[in-house]
């Protein structure tokens, strides 16, 4: 993503992403709409060359790198323009990376394609993940077990050098080997979670909730809020959050939807009938207003947290506010997962974390829930909007500025 994210004292400049890139985390981020962080999203200046590069390869420094660090990008494997064909001259590396395979077998290896900026960008996308899956045949040639394996397409996304000079797109045109764990525990464990909360007819909860910015002297600042959330399935809601710079409160009673500015004392009103899961969406997409905790809100959590996951991991137990549960952790290319359920029968969520890994020093959003109630024990209301303090009625687009997250001296910058 080419965006710069900037803040100085005096003024934030935030860069909504552009939308073609929300597909893969447009769930998993609904709770911090596109603000996760701020910060300098830079390209590394690299001191070497592709062919450089590709001349210090060896399998070892493969190995210890895959071993290390996890991942390692791979150059020498130089595709004909605009084809996906392993190169004849490319096949030794593919005995290298099955030989790897081979002497660990616990590991799993993502196989990323990489291209520079020279062509259109969806057509980058596609060549690349053709180039991956073109890998991916050779090694399952060569006796690698196809379930080890997966692939994915970058195409221009990602670079590590700019596209104006051919050697920084040769930098770019690369193969990423990424290992990764693919946890058949964890997957059950948040399966069960989203069962059970699919199950549930009333809940009511209180949520505490961070969102963190980075200044460009590498400052981590937490936003910090509190609020609750009350919902009946399928088509009734109340959540309301309250912060150093924001008091909102948000109403749905399967028809109008209500958002009051409590700080503001105004509010706006929408028409926006049908279910939970149809009103998440329609906010999420239509407005720019995700409810808090919107991917556990809505019916099968699990498709939605689990959307692009390409790496899960069980790692065990944690306690929150004195409740043991079981500790997630889950990886997409935009964003990092973190879950901790409570162990029971009544796996419900007792915090998420979610981290950017496209903003520089990974600032990252956080809910820690409290007071879980359901069935009976859950918190009553009739979801009625009543209009206590006379609050005056106005368009959703001028409650937006009076709603926000940020304080008011903070401002929305362009694309950068």
């Amino acid at each position: 993503m080419n965006i710069r994210h900037l803040l100085d004292p005096e003024q934030v400049r935030l860069a909504r992403r552009r939308k073609g890139g929300l597909t893969a985390a447009r769930h998993v981020l609904a709770a911090v709409t596109l603000t996760v962080g701020v910060a300098a999203l830079s390209v590394p200046a690299w001191a070497q060359t592709e062919d450089e590069l590709a001349k210090q390869y060896k399998i070892e420094s493969m190995k210890q790198a895959l071993e290390t660090k996890e991942r390692y990008d791979l150059y020498g494997l130089r595709f004909a323009s605009d084809q996906s064909a392993v190169p004849a001259d490319a096949q030794s590396l593919l005995d290298d990376i099955a030989a790897t395979l081979k002497n660990f077998p616990e590991w799993h290896l993502r196989i990323v394609g990489h291209t520079d900026a020279t062509a259109d960008p969806q057509h980058n996308q596609a060549l690349s993940l053709d180039r991956a899956n073109a890998i991916k045949a050779g090694l399952v040639e060569r006796g690698v077990d196809e379930q080890r394996l997966a692939t994915a397409g970058a195409g221009e996304s990602r670079p590590l050098a700019g596209n104006d000079t051919p050697e920084g797109r040769a930098l770019n045109r690369r193969v990423e080997l990424i290992r990764f764990t693919d946890s058949a525990e964890a997957k059950r464990l948040l399966k069960a979670m989203s069962d059970y909360l699919d199950a549930q007819k009333a809940i009511s909860f209180d949520y505490d909730a961070a969102l963190e910015v980075v200044t460009n002297d590498k400052q981590k600042l937490a936003l910090s809020s509190s609020g609750m959330v009350t919902l009946n399935r399928p088509d009734k809601i109340r959540a309301a959050r309250a912060g150093g710079f924001v008091d909102v409160e948000t109403l749905f009673d399967g028809k109008t939807l209500t958002v009051l500015g409590k700080n503001a004392n105004k509010y706006t009103q929408l028409e926006v009938p049908g279910t939970i899961d149809h009103l998440i969406d329609e906010l999420r997409t239509k407005y720019d207003r995700p409810l808090p905790a919107a991917d556990l809100l809505g019916t099968n959590a699990y498709a939605a947290l689990m959307e692009d996951v390409y790496d899960s991991k069980d790692l065990g137990s944690g306690v929150i506010n004195g409740t043991e549960c079981d500790f997630l952790a889950f990886r997409k290319d935009e964003v990092d997962l973190q879950v901790w359920i409570a162990h029971g029968d009544s796996p419900y969520p007792c915090k998420y974390v979610l981290t950017s890994r496209l903003v520089t020093d990974g600032p990252q959003y956080s809910v820690e829930i409290r007071n879980w109630s359901t069935g009976d024990k859950a918190m009553k209301d009739d979801f009625a909007f009543q209009n206590a303090t006379n609050a005056e009625k106005i368009d959703l687009k001028d409650l937006q500025d009076k709603t926000s997250e940020l304080p008011s001296n903070f401002a929305m910058g362009g694309k950068q």
